[in-house]
């Protein structure tokens, strides 16, 4: 009997530990960047509709978890930044990653 062969799929792991900075980018970026983006994105509109009710503080909490959701998807993706077949992408996608923190920040 032939015992049991783990498979491998192209889905990133949800462990987000010291092992997933070996993750290639582009796992972490479209895998996990497409679900974040549409998060973040949901978030700030949540944020100002609650404003608009009123609710001033809830909507400036809700934008520090929008912060928070995005900060700690783009710290993954810069460890993982390095992790490129062709090493000119580790470059391009840190300044993508600042200019994505500083775009959430101004928003």
């Amino acid at each position: 009997m032939i015992p049991d062969q783990p498979v491998s799929s192209p889905t990133l792991s949800l462990n987000l530990t010291a092992d997933a900075a070996t993750q290639p980018l582009w796992k972490v970026w479209w895998l996990w960047g497409i679900p974040v983006g549409l998060t973040t994105s949901a978030m700030m509109i949540a944020a100002e509709l609650i404003r608009d009710a009123g609710y001033w503080g809830g909507g400036n909490l809700l934008d520090v978890a929008r912060l928070l959701v995005y900060f700690s998807w783009a710290r993954l993706a810069w460890r993982c930044s390095r992790n490129v077949e062709n090493h000119r992408w580790t470059p391009v996608a840190r300044f993508a990653l600042g200019a994505g923190f500083v775009s959430m920040a101004m928003f």
